[in-house]
């Protein structure tokens, strides 16, 4: 019977036969084939070195960087807005309630219109300080004449005289201050009452309503009672890339598109450039005005944004497969005369129709892979 040792040594001496011979096999095959020096790349971390007749060149295209005269539009996303300097959101200078509501929703109202009346018992109160005050500024008005002839007799010091005008300037200030309280509420300084009327200061439609009747109004609410804004012209705002804002000015022109409208573009112009860049996003606020023809533009669309002032200017333009991005850097491959292709870092803007605009990093003539940068970019990671 053989013993145990001898039955392991005729099951290890099989297998070490084979390892070795898969070994020696490998080991003759890398001697016997031959690396020619027009096969072989040199690599660094940032380059790497394609000698003439190199088999990989064939998936590499390189161009000549030049000025493009065609530069592209800068194209931005956005939202739709109120035009600001045509809204006005109405708020209640009292506390009262409301009595009467005047308008809805979509109505369109003009200058000076009524829009809700409200009970307010502190009315009578402003109509009193009102009436107050036009005495005082009656009594002051007949102090001052009085003080300025008996001045000209030497009856009075310049102190008195300066008091007796500061006392008619007072009165005159508080006379004018409470009048225009109860102007703007259609109340009358003499009739007594306890109503008063909210008025449109500006012609448009009422585009918001956030009261009821007999609710409560307080003059100190954040929240206004109606929104009224003449959509006329709306106001499209943007943020533009702080690398495109050479490329933006107040008074360029724009189109705009929204989705609800496919086939359609609005004219407007850029009225505001923003003085601030943002630290987060590196974004500057853009204002557009935007002629609202038939309303076709509702507050809050989503919208793109294109300033087409931009064509023709000089540029540098490469196709997007020329750019290599990670999370930190956007790159391209430029290649020397000694055969190395070198990354380098560069600033871009938006891609556009398959091509993007080089900002920073390149000079006129130097060459660029617009073909190939991942190919060469894989080679250097492996």
């Amino acid at each position: 019977m053989k013993s145990s040792s001898q039955r392991v040594m005729k099951t290890i001496l099989p297998i070490a036969v084979v390892l070795c011979s898969g070994v020696l096999g490998a080991f003759s095959l890398a001697c016997s084939s031959k690396t020619t020096p027009a096969m072989a790349a040199e690599r660094s971390q940032d380059s790497i070195q394609l000698q003439p007749g190199n088999a990989r060149l064939k998936f590499i295209k390189v161009v000549k960087v030049g000025y493009s005269d065609a530069a592209p539009s800068v194209r931005l996303t956005g939202k739709i807005g109120f035009n600001e300097d045509a809204t006005q959101r109405v708020a209640s200078p009292i506390d009262g309630r409301a009595s009467r509501i005047l308008v809805e929703l979509g109505d369109r109202v003009r200058a000076s219109q009524a829009l809700l009346e409200l009970t307010a018992p502190h009315v009578s109160e402003l109509q009193a300080d009102a009436q107050k005050a036009r005495q005082d500024l009656d009594v002051a008005t007949k102090s001052l004449d009085r003080t300025k002839k008996l001045k000209l007799d030497g009856a009075v010091s310049e102190k008195e005289a300066a008091q007796a005008e500061a006392d008619f300037r007072k009165a005159k200030a508080d006379a004018a201050r409470t009048e225009a309280q109860l102007r703007s509420l259609s109340v009358s300084p003499t009739d007594p009452t306890t109503s008063a009327a909210l008025r449109a200061q500006i012609g448009g439609i009422v585009v918001e309503r956030n009261v009821l009747v007999g609710q409560e109004v307080r003059a100190d609410s954040a929240q206004p009672l109606f929104t009224i804004s003449n959509l006329d012209t709306v106001w499209v705002q943007a943020d533009v890339y702080e690398q495109d804002l050479g490329l933006v000015h107040k008074g360029d022109t724009v189109k705009v598109h929204v989705p609800a409208y496919p086939n359609d573009s609005f004219l407007g112009k850029v009225d505001h450039v923003g003085e601030v860049l943002d630290p987060v996003s590196r974004t500057v606020k853009l204002r557009c005005s935007v002629p609202n023809k038939d309303h076709m533009l509702k507050p809050e669309m989503f919208a793109k944004i294109e300033l087409t002032d931009v064509a023709g200017q000089s540029a540098i333009i490469l196709p997007a497969s020329s750019i290599l991005t990670d999370s930190e850097h956007t790159r391209v491959f430029v290649a020397g005369d000694d055969h190395v292709y070198r990354q380098r870092n560069v600033t871009i803007g938006p891609e556009f129709d398959g091509n993007v605009r080089v900002l920073d990093g390149l000079k006129v003539g130097e060459q660029v892979v617009t073909e190939g940068a991942i190919f060469l970019k894989r080679e250097l990671e492996n």
